[in-house]
């Protein structure tokens, strides 16, 4: 029986920012992976959003082959099946309006997952952290409820006070910490992606600066991310595994398809001599609220294991990552106080909840809602009268412009039920994301009526 301070279970992003944080601590710490090397499970491109450089400070050396900032975007309305054209497109940059200089330097990076995991796990393991390929760890060592260790495939048996599970949307250790069953069925959300390698010179010629498309459409929807190397077209805005039973059919398979017949990626798969590297079907946790079931005595859930994807687009390598740095941070104070019990680790629960990766899930309810309306006819309706009235308004030359700019009131009365649909979803949001700060501002200035009262003149009269 081998023995450590910290044993990570799962060499993804999560796992390896959990083991960097703590073998840079002093702690002695090992991670299991069940590939054969970091990342084996996960071939297609992704994104990095800029909070992670922000977050950090490592990122900002992150150089591999496949990276590609995203400087430009497209967002495409495509019109309803069976045509596979766009109705109207329009171009994105990042916004000038940020709290942080990476935000309006990219949107996100693009990049190849299997370069991403293995350089993060390079990073861990040049601090000190011990790294053991193909291992499944499938159940845990209990002394009373405390968990004190793991078990692998092979009924190896290794110790250690503190356990981070960095497992996955699956976690075995979750389960068999008894911390949750299988999520379910409207918890998690199902997502598909067909990844491509292709001719690097011909992406740069092609794309340019480019490297995000994102599709919108009655009852479709995805999207395609580029790299330096490759592209992976993604299936529609995210839907539960709920509705691909209630609608009896893979609704992500089938949507990915769609794409693939999308006019601008089948030009996009011509110009660049793209050839088909993999298909995948993947569960990721979806939740509507934040989970607070991620710990007890001796285990900590991080990243998937944990829920913490946000509740919109299902986001989820960032939140590893912090989730599970946080985790980390959580069990050097542990040793440092000598005090591993489930009540010590409520701290991670807290502190987690009150980061940006809990404050994701203010009016989770309603923006998981909100998004899986994104392929709706109404939402398509939306967009479909603001091309009409940007061409009426602006841009005709079918007819005069005073008789083409007539037209623009009547298609304004007509988006009147569209935007009374948004609203339905985007007050809520607002209300409340702003009621903390609503709160502040009103206790701040019930302080401040003492001191307004004792500077105003008094009253006629004296009174």
């Amino acid at each position: 029986m081998s023995s450590y301070d910290l044993i990570v279970v799962g060499g993804g992003p999560g796992g390896s920012a959990a083991a960097k944080e703590a073998a840079d601590a002093g702690l002695k710490t090992i991670v299991f992976e069940r590939g054969r090397f970091c990342g084996e499970k996960n071939s297609s491109g992704f994104g990095l959003s800029p909070k992670a450089a922000r977050d950090f400070e490592y990122i900002k050396e992150l150089d591999l082959p496949s990276l590609w900032p995203t400087k430009f975007g497209v967002m495409h309305i495509v019109q309803p099946q069976p045509s596979n054209a766009d109705r109207m497109t329009w171009g994105l940059t990042p916004p000038r309006r940020n709290s942080y200089p990476q935000a309006s330097e990219y949107m996100v990076q693009m990049m190849y997952r299997p370069e991403f995991d293995q350089w993060m796990m390079e990073k861990a393991t040049s601090a000190g952290a011990e790294l053991k390929l193909t291992a499944l760890i499938n159940n845990v060592i209990r002394e009373g409820e405390q968990v004190v260790g793991v078990v692998d495939h092979e009924g190896h048996q290794y110790r250690a006070p503190v356990v981070i599970a960095a497992d996955g949307a699956r976690s075995l250790v979750a389960q068999k910490a008894g911390l949750r069953k299988k999520w379910d069925k409207d918890q998690v959300t199902v997502l598909a992606t067909l990844d491509f390698e292709a001719d690097p010179e011909r992406i740069a010629e092609y794309c340019g600066d480019t490297n995000v498309h994102i599709f919108m459409g009655p009852d479709r929807g995805g999207y395609v991310t580029i790299t330096r190397t490759g592209f992976h077209i993604g299936s529609r805005p995210a839907k539960t595994l709920l509705d691909e039973v209630d609608a009896g059919r893979n609704l992500s398979s089938t949507s990915v398809m769609d794409n693939a017949r999308l006019d601008f990626v089948q030009r996009l798969i011509k110009a660049t001599r793209a050839k088909p590297r993999e298909f995948q079907l993947t569960h990721l946790p979806w939740l509507k609220k934040f989970n607070e079931r991620i710990y007890t005595g001796g285990l900590m859930l991080t990243g998937d294991a944990a829920g913490v994807p946000e509740p919109f687009m299902a986001e989820g390598v960032w939140q590893a990552m912090y989730s599970s740095r946080l985790a980390a941070q959580t069990a050097v104070r542990a040793h440092k106080d000598k005090d591993f019990s489930k009540a010590y680790f409520k701290q991670y629960m807290e502190e987690l909840k009150a980061s940006p990766v809990g404050v994701d899930f203010t009016a989770g309810t309603v923006l998981r809602d909100f998004f899986s309306e994104w392929t709706s006819q109404t939402f398509y309706d939306l967009f479909d009268n603001v091309a009409d009235a940007m061409f009426y308004g602006m841009l005709t030359m079918a007819e005069p412009h005073a008789q083409g700019m007539m037209r623009v009131p009547g298609i304004v009365v007509d988006m009147i039920p569209q935007l009374l649909f948004l609203a339905r979803y985007y007050f809520p949001i607002t209300e409340e994301a702003s009621r903390e700060k609503t709160a502040n501002f009103m206790a701040g200035m019930r302080a401040m009526v003492p001191l307004i009262k004792s500077m105003m003149p008094p009253a006629a009269g004296g009174k």
